[in-house]
C-alpha cells in the first residue's frame, strides 16, 4: 500500500437516521458479524451513536453509524455520498509518524487537532511513554484500553480524499478498539468545520 500501511484495519458505515438496527441485522444474518462495542458521541449542536460489528474470525470489522439528528456531519455526509456508503477507510501500520511524516511531505492532508489536546495526555493516559511533542507536530491522537490504560492505540485521520470520503491512519499497541476516547475529539473537531462553513448553526 505504500508509506508503511500494511492492511485495511477496519470500515466505517454511515447510515440514515433509524436504519443502525436493519443494517446490524444484515451484517449478523448473511456474514454472522456480531457487535462488539457501542457509543454514543455528542457534540455541541449535533451527535450519533456508532455499533461496531465484527467478522467471527475478527478480521473484517465495519462499525456503523447514524445520526441522531437532521443536521449532524452523518447526514452532511450522506447528502454528499448521495445515499449510505463507507464514511472512511483506516489503514494499518507499525508506525505511523514516519507513515504521516511521509505522506504529509508527500502533500497529504490531515484533519488538525487543538494543541490543548496534547496538554493533558499525560494526565489522561499516565506513564503512557510516547513522545508527546512529536504527536503534537504530527497532530496524532493517543488512546488507551478503558480497563489496564496500558494499552495504546495511536490514530489521525486525513482531509476528504475521494468525495466526502476519508482515510484513517491507526496504529495498535495491544488496543483492539476504535479510538473511544477520541471519537469525541473527532466529533467536535468535525463539528466545528460544520459551524464554520454554517452547516449546523
Amino acid at each position: 500500500m505504500g508509506y508503511g500501511l500494511t492492511f485495511i484495519d477496519h470500515l466505517t458505515h454511515n447510515l440514515h437516521f433509524g436504519h443502525m438496527e436493519q443494517w446490524s441485522r444484515y451484517y449478523e444474518r448473511l456474514f454472522n458479524f456480531r457487535e462488539i462495542r457501542y457509543f454514543d458521541i455528542k457534540g455541541a449542536k449535533t451527535g450519533l451513536v456508532s455499533k461496531a460489528m465484527t467478522a467471527p474470525d475478527g478480521m473484517v470489522r465495519i462499525p456503523l453509524n447514524e445520526s441522531s439528528d437532521p443536521k449532524s456531519q452523518i447526514n452532511e455526509y450522506i447528502d454528499e455520498y448521495k445515499g449510505e456508503g463507507i464514511q472512511h477507510i483506516a489503514c494499518f501500520t507499525d508506525d505511523i509518524h514516519a507513515t504521516v511524516e511521509a505522506m504529509r511531505a508527500a502533500g497529504v492532508e490531515f484533519l488538525d487537532t487543538p494543541d490543548a489536546y496534547y496538554e493533558v495526555v499525560d494526565k489522561r493516559i499516565p506513564g503512557h511513554r510516547e513522545d508527546v511533542a512529536r504527536m503534537a507536530r504530527n497532530k496524532i491522537l493517543i488512546d488507551a484500553d478503558a480497563e489496564t490504560r496500558q494499552k495504546l492505540l495511536l490514530q489521525i485521520f486525513t482531509q476528504n480524499c475521494v468525495g466526502p470520503i476519508f482515510f484513517e491512519i491507526i496504529q495498535r499497541k495491544g488496543n483492539l478498539g476504535f479510538g473511544e476516547g477520541n471519537f469525541q475529539a473527532l466529533f467536535e473537531s468535525i463539528e466545528r468545520d460544520q459551524m464554520r462553513a454554517g452547516c449546523c448553526e
